[in-house]
């Protein structure tokens, strides 16, 4: 009875470790998603910053190629920014995954545990 209560010992032990590396995943992943909210933010603001450098421009021209260069101008800021929200997306969306894993990884050592402790009790 001793060595299955001392097995039984080494593995709540073991839970409980793998319990708080998996919190501390939890947390940085959360705080990932943290710093992916302000990316987010500033990627926001600095869209909106250029399209009113873009009018602001748009109005100093005048002439054809003025209005070419416009358009050039425009098609860009809008490939950029449709390849940052891109970026940012798949970037959000690994996050979720990374931080469901972890919940999970944390519920099944919780699970694990709570029979480990109800066996020891016994």
């Amino acid at each position: 009875m001793d060595s299955v209560h001392s097995q039984l010992e080494q593995q709540l032990q073991q839970i409980k470790k793998a319990k708080m590396t998996a919190e501390t995943n939890v947390d940085q992943t959360r705080r990932k998603q943290n710093e992916q909210d302000w990316l987010e933010e500033d990627s926001h603001q600095l869209t909106q910053e250029k399209l009113v450098l873009l009018d602001f421009l748009r109005s100093g021209w005048q002439g054809e190629e003025a209005s070419g260069f416009h358009r050039y101008l425009e098609e860009q800021q809008h490939e950029e920014s449709q390849a940052w929200r891109r970026d940012l997306q798949d970037k959000r969306s690994y996050l979720d995954t990374e931080l469901q894993e972890n919940k999970d990884r944390l519920h099944t050592l919780e699970t694990k545990q709570g029979t480990l402790q109800k066996e020891w009790s016994q």
